[in-house]
């Protein structure tokens, strides 16, 4: 055991002698309901986030992301496909949090961009607002191991400063396609 674990932190640590850069930054931009088949007449809110990325090579990136989102939709909608019944149109608010890690494979294009993408795990939360356990009274939670798949454009502005465009999806195993995100993201590098 011991010799796996020294084996395990020599990998670690000969990573962290390669990498070249790190990233600390924000993104913002619109968001999707996690299983918007579901969410009757769902509409499309607004995100944020914030990232780290670490740099091991021109070519390869690990990501770690906490992103945070929520959208709109009818509960009486949501519940007549579960049981048939429709008490009328009505508006409810879902929030959703996730943390997720990247891999990223980066691709250099012209003028300085590059194109990153790739895939990872994570996490989320998803909660309708106003729901609670009606014993405890505590807030019920969707939760879930989640797949994102993550595509980003961004380029290089100065020595510390990279803009660019911030997209995916999360994928779970319950839920076919959901949690579409887009939006505008800024990076310190250093």
């Amino acid at each position: 055991m011991k010799k796996q674990i020294l084996i395990l932190l020599f990998i670690i640590s000969s990573f962290s002698v390669s990498a070249q850069s790190y990233d600390i930054g924000i993104h913002g931009g619109v968001f999707t309901p996690i299983d918007f088949w579901y969410y009757v007449d769902g509409e499309i809110g607004a995100s944020t986030g914030i990232k780290f990325n670490y740099h091991f090579n021109e070519k390869l990136t690990l990501s770690s992301n906490y992103f945070h989102g929520y959208f709109h939709f009818s509960p009486a909608g949501a519940e007549e496909r579960i049981n048939g019944q429709r008490i009328g149109r009505e508006r409810s608010r879902a929030t959703y949090n996730a943390v997720s890690f990247v891999f990223l494979r980066k691709f250099k294009l012209k003028n300085n961009w590059e194109f990153h993408a790739g895939t990872g795990v994570g996490y989320f939360l998803e909660h309708w607002e106003g729901e609670k356990n009606y014993l405890s009274g505590i807030k019920r939670y969707k939760r879930d191991f989640t797949m994102p798949i993550e595509v980003n454009f961004n380029k290089q502005v100065n020595e510390n400063l990279v803009i660019g465009i911030k997209s995916g999806v999360f994928l779970t195993p319950f839920y076919i396609f959901g949690g579409f995100h887009l939006g505008p993201e800024i990076s310190y590098r250093f």
